[in-house]
């Protein structure tokens, strides 16, 4: 029982670590977000952690609910933690816990549904935070910020998994954290430990890479695209300017993939957006793009009013047909399946890929993360 739950452990420190790194670098929080200002205190300080979840999980949120949520004006704009205080016909009004006025009095427009990338998890009305999660992510993304634009994301990545894996891989299997013997020590010398990594640690490394890897092609696109249309009494070329109660149509481009050749859905993201038939989903490969036909539609109301699309990629590493019908259960599901597919052969590879069976009672012996793969067996 112990050992169970000490594997579930370890399961859960890795999954927080890689969502935390991978979610943040894509912008789009995953399992966990942070605070870097005191807007919210004294519900989390700067540099805390909070559990959240997309909304296309836990639903549309509500009066209380913290969010993170993608701001037009505040702050220069960019992701903000902040909490509904109120619903309107025009969206979230929101204001940091710490603050005596509503973003919306400091010139932000109400939050609409598809701006919103997040919503906190509450247990008995309360948020879950982990004090201090996000220091270390503001230190790692402020000294990247000056190579992220020659490197790709999914680089940055799949190296910071790296890293974590090889560090949690300190004991345990084929590599593990080694005490010298009694008559091995040096003269003088306090008893130290040596690192020794093996075979099912590297193929964990690799497999952690390829997941990160596949997970932020999927997950980079999210976030939806917004138009502002201006609903006027006469027409004017382009599609920002249209007359009250008619439409006009744009060209909504979709890249190719990066790693592999993808399919891909663009949806309307709010009322006033049509995706005309045909053009709203495809396969795309790594070196073309495609083109979705928008229609926007202007109220009779004149006035200036925002419309969004949100575009859906997953790398095709299992058939199209299968896509589509996770994409009809959730737009989260393909990813998910998507990891477990990528996970099988690098899991099967680590619990039989062994090393120098160990005593029973040895230091190290039968810990560290690949206790989670089984382990060599006696």
């Amino acid at each position: 029982m112990r050992a169970t739950a000490e594997r579930l452990v370890e399961a859960l420190v890795i999954l927080f670590a890689i969502t935390l790194l991978a979610g943040q670098l894509v912008g789009q929080p995953i399992l966990l977000g942070y605070v870097e200002t005191g807007s919210m205190e004294p519900t989390l300080e700067p540099g805390d952690g909070f559990v959240s979840l997309p909304p296309e999980v836990v639903g549309s949120p509500s009066s209380g609910d913290v969010i993170v949520y993608r701001a037009e004006q505040i702050n220069g704009g960019g992701l903000t933690t902040h909490r509904v205080i109120s619903e309107t016909d025009r969206g979230y009004v929101t204001q940091g816990d710490a603050n005596p006025f509503t973003d919306q009095s400091a010139g932000e427009p109400p939050v609409r549904e598809p701006q919103v990338v997040a919503v906190g998890v509450r247990v008995a009305d309360t948020l879950v935070t982990i004090p201090e999660l996000g220091t270390a992510a503001v230190a790692i993304r402020s000294a990247g910020d000056g190579l992220q634009q020659r490197i790709p994301t999914h680089v940055w990545i799949g190296a910071g998994v790296a890293g974590l894996v090889i560090l949690l891989a300190s004991g345990g299997g084929s590599g593990r954290l080694e005490r010298p013997s009694l008559g091995d020590r040096p003269p003088g010398h306090d008893s130290g430990r040596r690192l020794s990594v093996g075979p099912r640690e590297i193929i964990l490394v690799c497999g952690m890479v390829v997941l990160a890897t596949a997970t932020a092609s999927a997950l980079a696109p999210f976030g939806p695209t917004e138009y502002q249309v201006v609903s006027a009494e006469a027409d004017l070329p382009g599609p920002s300017v249209i007359a009250a109660g008619e439409t006009e149509t744009t060209t909504y481009r979709v890249p190719g993939g990066t790693v592999f050749p993808v399919q891909y859905y663009v949806e309307p993201a709010s009322d006033g957006v049509q995706v005309l038939n045909g053009t709203g989903s495809g396969r795309i490969q790594l070196t073309d793009s495609a083109n979705a036909t928008i229609r926007l539609s202007a109220p009779p109301e004149t006035g200036a009013y925002r419309r969004y699309v949100q575009e859906y990629r997953y790398p095709l590493v299992m058939p199209a047909p299968v896509i589509n019908t996770l994409y009809q259960f959730s737009p989260l599901a393909p990813v998910l399946v998507l990891d477990a597919i990528l996970a099988i052969p690098f899991l099967l590879a680590a619990r039989f890929v062994g090393g120098r069976p160990q005593i029973r009672g040895a230091p190290g012996a039968g810990s560290g993360p690949s206790r989670l793969f089984g382990g060599p067996r006696r």
